[in-house]
């Protein structure tokens, strides 16, 4: 659009060019000419504004191989326990274990990689991500203006569809991935392809609790982000109730990731038919003892939930920015002692400190963006107490800051951003974002496969 929007009238002003030469006035042509000047400086300005923009380079061992597949979500045990009010399934009539989430898989792989859409459109229509995302993220004036980022729906990335798991360097541990509030699994793809990259199998979740920007359903319909509770009591003032609901998505979200996890977990001793239909199986290639949950923001409040829940059988948590204050009740007294966290969520003052039932069963990773940490966000001076108080425990719990970085520089969005503008608009902090996307793979990776040296020796 930053070429065709200027060049539209450019090329018309040059057809009837003749036509105002035949006119005999000299102004005429002279005024075309600057026109056309300055139609053709607009354009250059705006495609160097707007450039197309790639990913960072991925760093590792192996390719990438991807699946993108659906996998079944039992809700029953959330049905039962109530515990998901405010979601589609509190007053549902279906099937509670009949669901299905959309989740790309990525792995490591020894064939070629080869250019795929970054926006793939078999996960979700690109012009509706885009116009979605502009509907959510962008100011007023600009909020139907999808085209402008046009530019994401030409970014590619280096993987191989379908690719056969590479036959060295396995059994490969396994990670499932949470996406932050108004994204999707594909606004993560650096983090995960660097995961993969350094041998791990990924599930990527496209989250169904309506706070995924837009995702393709299993019978190819999308499910669209919902602004509402922001909208109806955010904006309002209501705070309590809007926590309330997003507690209970995030309950929701966490049912996923622990059904993603249980079908990942059986690929080691069967194959299902959205891998055999592609010639693709992992099994006895897993090693389903070496579990990982990472999640950014809303995914970091999704994945502490889950662990909470399910705790002896995750070796390690990774939260970026976790909205700790979306964590459901029961989980929070799991993470802090009941009395010192109250219903509100509100940050304590003295005495925090992790449960054994959650700190002594996984390592554990807190990164925090320092406009976060500067501001106390994600329980971040709790978090930060909790990692003194257990300093020489039993497993690793590591707390560290991105400097200079920003909340959103832990997704792919500040990077397939023009700079200016994501610096301008708050999007990204001084760094380039291609840089700390870098150190927060780098780090991340590094935990974790510190902790399985650690294991092994």
């Amino acid at each position: 659009w930053t070429i065709s929007f200027p060049m539209v009238p450019f090329v018309l002003l040059q057809g009837s060019r003749r036509a105002f030469d035949l006119g005999g006035s000299p102004w005429t042509g002279v005024l075309v000419g600057a026109l056309s000047v300055i139609l053709l400086i607009i354009s250059t300005a705006l495609t160097v504004l707007f450039p197309a923009v790639e990913l960072g380079p991925i760093h590792g061992e192996f390719n990438v191989g991807v699946v993108d597949l659906h996998l079944p979500v039992d809700f029953t045990e959330g049905v039962r326990r109530g515990s998901l009010l405010g979601t589609q399934h509190q007053d549902s009539c279906d099937d509670p274990s009949g669901s299905y989430v959309s989740a790309r898989l990525l792995y490591p792989t020894r064939q070629d990689p080869r250019d795929l859409p970054y926006l793939d459109p078999e996960r979700a229509d690109p012009k509706v991500v885009c116009s979605e995302f502009m509907k959510a993220g962008a100011p007023g004036p600009l909020k139907s203006f999808g085209w402008m980022l046009h530019n994401w729906r030409l970014i590619t990335i280096r993987a191989r569809k379908n690719a056969r798991p590479a036959s060295d360097g396995g059994p490969f541990p396994l990670a499932i991935y949470s996406h932050g509030l108004i994204r999707n699994a594909a606004i993560y793809s650096y983090q995960a392809l660097n995961l993969a990259a350094n041998g791990m199998v990924v599930v990527m979740v496209d989250h169904t609790d309506e706070s995924a920007i837009a995702i393709r359903r299993r019978d190819s319909s999308h499910l669209l982000y919902d602004p509402s509770l922001i909208v109806n009591l955010s904006s309002n003032g209501n705070e309590e109730e809007y926590d309330r609901k997003r507690r209970a998505q995030t309950e929701h979200r966490a049912e996923e990731c622990l059904s993603a996890l249980k079908v990942l977990r059986t690929l080691n001793r069967r194959n299902i038919p959205d891998l055999e239909s592609v010639g693709v199986s992992f099994m006895d290639r897993l090693d389903v003892s070496d579990v990982t949950l990472i999640g950014h923001s809303f995914g970091g409040a999704t994945v502490l939930t889950a662990a909470a829940r399910c705790s002896h059988s995750i070796s390690a948590v990774v939260a970026h920015d976790p909205a700790v204050g979306w964590i459901p009740d029961w989980a929070r007294q799991k993470i802090f002692p009941p009395e010192e966290e109250g219903e509100s969520g509100k940050e304590v003052e003295e005495g925090d400190c992790l449960t054994e039932r959650v700190i002594h069963n996984a390592n554990m990773l807190c990164l925090y963006c320092e406009e976060w940490a500067d501001k106390g966000w994600g329980h971040y001076k709790q978090v930060k107490r909790m990692h003194k108080a257990h300093a020489d425990g039993t497993v690793s719990f590591e707390v560290g800051v991105i400097r200079k970085a920003h909340h959103s520089e832990f997704s792919d969005t500040c990077m397939i951003t023009p700079l200016w503008l994501a610096r301008a608009t708050g999007l990204t902090g001084e760094r380039n974002p291609h840089e700390t996307a870098e150190e927060i793979a780098c780090r991340t990776i590094e935990f974790l496969e510190s902790n399985r040296r650690s294991k092994r020796t």
